[in-house]
C-alpha cells in the first residue's frame, strides 16, 4: 500500500505538472468497486496534495479534479451495479469474499440514498455501496444528488489537511516558524472536521 503512496508523492515532487492528473486518477480509483479496495486512492490523493503544496502549486485545481473524480468513480460503480446486477456475486472478488457485498447491502438497506453519501467516509464501503445501489435499482436522480453532494464534502476534507501538512513541514524546514504555526493550526482545524465526520458516520452505522 505505502509503496503506491510514496511512489505517487515522489512522482509529483519530481514532476509537479502531473499533480492534477494523479489526483484525478486517485479520486476515481478510490470510488470504483474492486479498484478502491486494492489501491489506496485516498492516501495517494493526500500525498499528492501535500507534495503539490510544497511545490507551490494552487490547491483549487486539485480540489476541482478530486471532486469530479470522486463523482465519476461512484457513478462508474453505480453503472456497473445497474448493468450487471446479480451476476456480480459470481465474479472475483465477490465470489470469494461475499461479505464485501453483504456489508454494503446492510448499509444500503439501513440508510437508503443517504448511504451513498455516508459511505464515502468508510473504507471498503466507499467503493461497494454505490455498486449495491445500482444492483438494488436505485433511481439515478437520487443517486446523483447524494453522489455529487458528498463529493463536495469528501474532497476538501482530505485535500485541505494534506495541503496544510505539506505547508507546515515546508515552513519548518525553511525556519519560518510563524507561517508553520498558521499552517499547523489549519491542519488541526481540518483534522478536527475530519474526525467529526468520521465519528458521525460511525454513530450512524
Amino acid at each position: 500500500m505505502w509503496s503506491w503512496v510514496h511512489g505517487c508523492a515522489a512522482l509529483v515532487a519530481a514532476h509537479p505538472g502531473l499533480a492534477i492528473l494523479v489526483a484525478f486518477a486517485a479520486a476515481i480509483i478510490e470510488a470504483v468497486a474492486v479498484l478502491g479496495i486494492l489501491i489506496p486512492g485516498t492516501p495517494i490523493l493526500m500525498a499528492v496534495a501535500g507534495a503539490a503544496a510544497v511545490a507551490g502549486l494552487p490547491m483549487a485545481p486539485i480540489l476541482v479534479v478530486s471532486i469530479i473524480g470522486a463523482i465519476l468513480g461512484d457513478f462508474i460503480s453505480f453503472w456497473v451495479g445497474t448493468r450487471y446486477s446479480a451476476r456480480l456475486r459470481g465474479v472475483w472478488p465477490f465470489r470469494d469474499r461475499p461479505r464485501l457485498i453483504g456489508r454494503a447491502e446492510l448499509f444500503f438497506q439501513r440508510y437508503g440514498s443517504m448511504s451513498v453519501a455516508l459511505c464515502r467516509f468508510v473504507p471498503v464501503l466507499r467503493s461497494t455501496v454505490p455498486l449495491v445501489a445500482g444492483m438494488a435499482g436505485m433511481k439515478r436522480s437520487r443517486f446523483l444528488v447524494a453522489n455529487v453532494a458528498s463529493a463536495f464534502v469528501w474532497a476538501p476534507a482530505h485535500v485541505l489537511p494534506a495541503q496544510f501538512a505539506g505547508l507546515s513541514i515546508e515552513r519548518i524546514g525553511a525556519g519560518d516558524w510563524n507561517d508553520a504555526a498558521y499552517a499547523g493550526a489549519g491542519l488541526v482545524a481540518m483534522l478536527a472536521l475530519a474526525w467529526y465526520l468520521h465519528r458521525a458516520v460511525r454513530a450512524a452505522r
